[in-house]
């Protein structure tokens, strides 16, 4: 199936929401590689229909007998648009589904108002974010690892590596304000970001398993990765801990 082919598809399917929705329908997107025009002979066809409130919220994921994927996100208008302009510790992940689509149908002007809302979040917003972020994942990981490093076990101490590593890679796409455009670039897009932290080529390779590593190699760049990332925290204002005891 051709990058023409799974347009004419989604088009297909599109006036088929249509005709079983009709007005309920404010607008019909698509998302993910088609989108973009990036899809290759094996990408799904993901697409998603923002309605009133008189349809429910549900989701129709399939798999055709031509052999084409299929996800179709309905989504109700408030809750996409209030989405849209929200930001949480997986924004860099799930973004671009409010920021990269390709409309197929619209009433009112609905996507120019998506545009806006997610235009809307400030500084403020991903700082608190971010700090999030940090405690309640990377630092609880950086305790896993030094825990797995002092009681020898490697397996837990390189499977808590590469969580930290994801995690890592999340805090810097809300340092940067950036999210990735799929989860197949996101190693490639993390490496052009603007700020990032010192050795993060070495850390990347190690963490991520490019290359084989000592379960040592893999410590110290947990650690030195950390060290790293809490300077980038302090140098954009991020406050991870309190002086207060907090109930």
């Amino acid at each position: 199936m051709t990058h023409e082919d799974r347009l004419a598809l989604a088009r297909d399917l599109a006036q088929r929401i249509l005709r079983k929705y009709g007005d309920a329908v404010l607008g019909i997107a698509l998302y993910g590689s088609v989108a973009r025009g990036a899809d290759t002979a094996y990408s799904d066809i993901e697409m998603r229909v923002i309605t009133d409130t008189s349809v429910a919220e549900h989701d129709v994921e399939y798999v055709h007998t031509s052999g084409a994927k299929i996800e179709i996100n309905y989504e109700q208008f408030e809750n996409y648009l209030r989405r849209a302009a929200s930001v949480d510790t997986e924004w860099p992940i799930w973004a671009a589904i409010y920021r990269q689509y390709l409309v197929l149908f619209e009433r009112g002007n609905f996507f120019a108002q998506a545009r806006k809302a997610a235009e809307s979040l400030t500084n403020e917003d991903f700082r608190a974010v971010q700090a999030q972020l940090i405690a309640e994942d990377l630092y609880e990981l950086v305790q896993k690892i030094r825990g797995a490093w002092e009681q020898k076990r490697e397996e837990n101490l390189r499977w808590w590596a590469g969580r930290f590593l994801w995690f890592s890679v999340l805090w810097l796409g809300l340092a940067n304000r950036k999210y990735f455009a799929t989860g197949g670039t996101v190693w490639d897009e993390v490496r052009r970001f603007s700020v990032l932290p010192k050795n993060f080529e070495h850390q990347l390779t190690v963490l991520a398993g490019f290359r084989p590593s000592s379960v040592s190699e893999v410590y110290r760049a947990v650690e030195d990765l950390w060290s790293e990332v809490q300077k980038l925290a302090a140098s954009q204002s991020v406050v991870w801990q309190s002086d207060e005891w907090l109930v």
